[in-house]
């Protein structure tokens, strides 16, 4: 399940003292205690509600209700008022009991989550300060909470030119929405979300375990999803994690147990029963996430096996020339951290990775980043994607599309239709990223495929070489992804053929409403010198 993950930093210290007929009593704290121990803080809070018709001003109700709120989707802000009253009745430390410190960090949090950074920075140094040293947990804590407001002040100061689109309510609803993955084309895009599938029973919070849905683009707007059925879906836990470019190879996530990768085959428009992916991709470690480059020979994906740094770390893979995954290996210190690490996605050259980190200069929580591989094949330091795409929240399963004009994306924002929604990310028609899909076919006199030309394309003005490509051997079809905006050369050589030189101009394209999915060539026909 992806949401804000808010800590209860020390739930099993927490305490009511001296309890009298001008308090609650102790039976009545313990239910609403219970369910926040098993994440149902909606119900928690409904319970604190009923009690607080009694003893409307008890600190450690506002406290239990101010975590509660935390924990409560599109309740942030409504729990600074009640953690602010518990907080002016506690103070900042006791050695009695923990309720001064858990009004203090979970005020910290509200106001973080807020994007109030200034003040929530303030409290964690008061904090820090006042609470004794040999109280290492809670320091790390707050020293991980002080990172996190400052990059956020230093991110605010060189917000990122982008816009941001809801996709919809064909799409998204009142329940999670996230992991998206999508077709080269983009006619195709699957996601997870925990509303009611497969699963017949709902969980304590009313959430169900998380199904795969699908939907397609046709005549400008994305048909209603529906649910990718019991052939994919099962009563236990399954996400999306990658699709190939022509959306016919899906890698799935099942946790039915330990949490393993899976692939599925797309035949006839109906998706095979996946089938485990073997090892050493999957381990007797949970294997959470992973991306397929686009020639399908490399994955890089998420585990927490023992031999990683700590948490969840990145790793990859290649495919040997038998077609079994090679040696995994574990990406350098540059991307992995003591952290988690999580939702890799692997560019169409291989050299980019995306991935969300609760490390580096995160500004809270998950943040997504990209890290560039070197001549030496080495990743280099990440860099932060920037604010406001990164938020003080989770934002993870960041999807550029094969041009890069596009990121398909799950964040928790404002204005949404409830919890985790998917969005779609235009950058500015002139910014670095946007590229074009451009495809053809080659075609010999008699009417068969051209598989051994060899496509040229410079930059005309420049003369720069941009790229060699060849077609694909069983249809003559090529594609290569180039910027727009720059006209191009492109000559296309083949042994014993007349070469043919084009001119080809891919103009920028600003909303993908309107965007034609792939540039495609007129099909050229090959003759014999």
């Amino acid at each position: 399940m992806v949401r804000n993950l808010i800590i209860i930093l020390l739930c099993c210290f927490i305490s009511v003292a001296e309890l009298s007929a001008k308090k609650p009593r102790k039976k009545d704290i313990v239910p609403i205690e219970n369910q926040m121990l098993i994440d149902n803080f909606k119900k928690a809070s409904e319970l604190i509600i009923q009690l607080q018709k009694r003893y409307p001003e008890d600190p450690y109700l506002q406290l239990l209700q101010g975590i509660c709120y935390l924990n409560i989707d599109g309740k942030t802000k409504d729990a600074i008022k009640p953690l602010t009253k518990a907080k002016q009745h506690y103070g900042v430390y006791s050695k009695r009991n923990d309720n001064a410190i858990e009004a203090n960090y979970h005020l910290g949090l509200a106001y973080h989550l807020d994007h109030q950074f200034e003040q929530a920075l303030k409290l964690f140094e008061v904090l820090k300060d006042t609470i004794p040293v040999k109280r290492e947990n809670i320091h790390k804590q707050l020293n991980q909470q002080i990172n996190y407001c400052n990059n956020a002040i230093a991110l605010k100061q060189n917000p990122v030119d982008f816009r941001i689109t809801n996709l919809g309510q064909a799409i998204n609803s009142e329940f999670d929405e996230h992991s998206p993955i999508i077709s080269g084309n983009e006619d195709l895009l699957l996601f997870t979300s925990n509303k009611h599938g497969v699963a017949k029973k709902s969980k304590a919070d009313g959430l169900y375990t998380e199904d795969i849905y699908s939907t397609q683009w046709r005549e400008g707007a994305w048909l209603p999803s529906v649910n990718a059925g019991p052939t994919i879906n099962t009563d236990g836990y399954d996400a999306t994690c990658s699709l190939s470019s022509d959306g016919k190879t899906m890698i799935t996530y099942r946790n039915h147990g330990n949490g393993d990768l899976y692939v599925s085959e797309l035949k006839d428009d109906k998706w095979s029963t996946p089938e485990k992916l073997p090892k050493p991709i999957n381990s007797s470690y949970e294997e959470s996430h992973a991306s397929l480059s686009l020639d399908g020979n490399t994955i890089v994906f998420t585990s927490d096996r023992p031999d990683g740094i700590e948490g969840k770390d990145i790793y990859i893979a290649h495919k040997l020339p038998n077609d079994e995954w090679g040696k995994v290996l574990l990406l350098n210190r540059n991307v992995n951290t003591e952290l988690n690490e999580e939702s890799p996605f692997l560019s169409h050259d291989g050299q980019t990775l995306f991935f969300a980190s609760e490390g580096h200069n995160s500004m809270g929580g998950f943040d997504i980043f990209k890290s560039v591989r070197d001549e030496n094949g080495q990743w280099q330091q990440p860099i932060n994607i920037g604010y406001p795409i990164n938020t003080p929240g989770d934002d993870l399963f960041y999807i550029p599309t094969l041009d890069g004009q596009r990121v398909y994306f799950a964040s928790e924002r404002p204005g949404g239709y409830g919890r985790s929604d998917i969005y779609i990310i235009e950058f500015p028609v002139t910014d670095e990223r946007t590229l074009a899909v451009v495809s053809g076919f080659l075609f010999t006199e008699d009417g068969l495929p051209s598989v051994n030309s060899t496509i040229t394309v410079t930059n005309k003005k420049s003369g720069e070489l941009i790229g060699n490509y060849k077609p694909q051997t069983n249809s003559g079809k090529y594609t290569m992804i180039i910027a727009t905006g720059i006209t191009y050369e492109m000559t296309i050589s083949t042994p014993g053929m007349i070469s043919i030189s084009k001119e080809i101009n891919i103009p920028y394209r600003a909303d993908y409403k309107t965007r034609a999915n792939a540039s495609y060539l007129e099909p050229m026909v090959l003759k014999k010198e």
